[in-house]
């Protein structure tokens, strides 16, 4: 039996940033500019021409080129706009799903060769050639509603994704809490008193593979530094996880390291693990880093 033939299709994968439906727009505009045709695959899941020179396999997912055996000359990934795609009005409940979903589909850009991504810098001074004989001229800036705070901490959260820049800023509002907020606090500032608990979770920002590097910081005051607290970080059903008693109030910095074997959403937990009459605990949010 004989080795099927390359595929000879160029490939555009567009993940699901922010202002994703403006960028794939320009690129329809682009190939009917250029005489080519476009397959969305989104669109039409089955069955793409992957032997056709003259098509233009629009994607979402940098995996769809790679299982096609798609040389990389032939793929380039879009990585030009900061965040994820979301809508302002969305239900805050659902907030968590959508990040998974989405950033799962934006980490795996990070398999495809470093110069096969192009960033908005790239086209600063206008329409670039991405492809061979195809040029992309960017979208005109829109004009969207202010993010919440919360939606703004996702922005920021996600720019780790970009494989040139693995490390970002989890702020407080990235997170859900399990216990209320002290009177006249910002989100963050946590009321300890109560039952053991989760004390706040989050954000399940899917983490390309390696080794990442979480850094926060806990601030207790002089009730609640006398208690256990256990610190989780890593996947949602394997993470490191470490316990620990302040002993006196004040700031404490931690870190802690995991190796994600594969592609998968990542947790910090924080959990009361004895009951608390009365105490305070201010979460400062993580600084995450690739370190391998």
């Amino acid at each position: 039996m004989s080795d099927p033939l390359p595929a000879t299709a160029s490939w555009v994968v567009v993940p699901p940033f922010h202002n994703d439906t403006a960028w794939r727009a320009a690129i329809i505009e682009a190939a009917q500019a250029a005489g080519r045709q476009i397959h969305d695959l989104d669109a039409a899941p089955e069955g793409p021409p992957t032997y056709d020179p003259d098509v233009i396999v629009l994607t979402s997912d940098a995996s769809r080129p790679l299982q096609a055996g798609a040389p990389a000359e032939a793929i380039v990934g879009l990585l030009t706009e900061s965040g994820i795609r979301l809508d302002p009005y969305e239900d805050p409940e659902a907030l968590p799903q959508y990040i998974r979903l989405w950033t799962e589909q934006i980490a795996r850009l990070g398999h495809l060769p470093a110069n096969r991504i192009f960033r908005r810098q790239d086209f600063a001074g206008g329409a670039v050639e991405i492809l061979p004989g195809f040029t992309l001229t960017p979208p005109a800036a829109s004009s969207e509603p202010p993010l919440t705070p919360r939606l703004r901490a996702v922005t920021d959260a996600v720019a780790l994704l970009d494989p040139a820049r693995p490390r970002a800023t989890w702020a407080p509002d990235l997170f859900n809490y399990n216990s209320r907020v002290v009177a006249g606090g910002s989100r963050g500032e946590l009321d300890l008193t109560g039952r053991p608990r989760c004390l706040l979770a989050g954000p399940y920002i899917v983490l390309p593979a390696g080794r990442w590097r979480a850094t926060y910081r806990l601030t207790f005051d002089d009730r609640g530094s006398r208690v256990r607290i256990r610190v989780d970080w890593g996947g949602v059903e394997q993470f490191l996880s470490e316990e620990f008693v302040p002993g006196q109030p004040g700031v404490f910095e931690i870190t802690q390291e995991y190796d994600w074997l594969e592609d998968g959403p990542a947790e910090i937990r924080l959990i009361l693990m004895e009951g608390v009459f009365d105490g305070r605990m201010t979460f400062s949010g993580a600084e995450i880093e690739r370190i391998g």
